[in-house]
């Protein structure tokens, strides 16, 4: 009977605390504001990065909200990137796809560090002793950058082929 009570009153406590509603300071009317003005949320790909001030004031909280808001910007820029250069290997066959598949992750972050290193900064504001930082970049920028990555990845695979057919050749 007693393991039945407690069972019970955990339960209801469990479902009292999903209730619980913990303010989250990044959506406050006011943060959702200044995002919406700020960004072009349908053609840019954005990163929020905050920092809370510490003894060393705002200049050293400023650099770890931009820290945190590329950091951010890079996740999603590689979110996006999957889709993107696995729609490159679309209308490849099953070998070339097992070619290139392995290398994917490695031009997707390459491209996706090219990328936060153009991105923009589009505002930073200051809200209960916190710095808030919003980094962007285009979604056409993304998709323009991991083509040209891709296809100077594919030009140097044919030229490293091309010299190994090469060598083939001359030793006929």
């Amino acid at each position: 009977m007693l393991k039945k009570l407690t069972a019970i009153s955990f339960i209801l406590f469990l479902s009292g605390c999903n209730n619980l509603s913990i303010p989250n300071p990044m959506e406050t009317t006011e943060n959702t504001d200044r995002m919406i003005t700020s960004v072009d949320s349908e053609n840019e790909i954005m990163g929020i990065g905050s920092s809370k001030i510490g003894n060393s004031g705002t200049l050293v909280a400023t650099g770890k909200a931009v820290r945190d808001a590329k950091e951010k910007l890079k996740s999603k820029i590689l979110s996006e990137e999957e889709i993107v250069f696995k729609s490159f290997l679309v209308p490849a066959d099953p070998y070339t796809k097992k070619i290139l598949s392995p290398a994917l992750s490695d031009l997707m972050d390459y491209a996706a560090t090219q990328l936060v290193q153009k991105s923009v900064e589009k505002d930073t504001w200051l809200e209960n002793n916190k710095v808030f930082v919003v980094y962007s970049i285009s979604k056409n920028e993304v998709l323009s950058e991991s083509q040209n990555i891709f296809i100077q990845y594919i030009d140097d695979i044919t030229s490293k082929f091309q010299l190994i057919k090469e060598g083939v050749t001359q030793a006929q």
